[in-house]
């Protein structure tokens, strides 16, 4: 993340900023404001597809 509307990318799982409702897009259209968190929860997708 270089500005902070970027899209969150790790490994193969990519969030993505929606302006509209303010925070990152977590599939299942639930929507994360918090950028810590959309990052945490972005690694964790990451490893359990990593590891499937």
């Amino acid at each position: 993340m270089k500005r902070v509307h970027d899209k969150i990318r790790v490994g193969r799982i990519t969030l993505v900023y929606s302006v509209i409702q303010r925070g990152w897009v977590y599939p299942g259209l639930s929507v994360i404001r918090n950028p810590l968190k959309a990052q945490r929860i972005a690694e964790e997708m990451n490893a359990k597809m990593e590891a499937a």
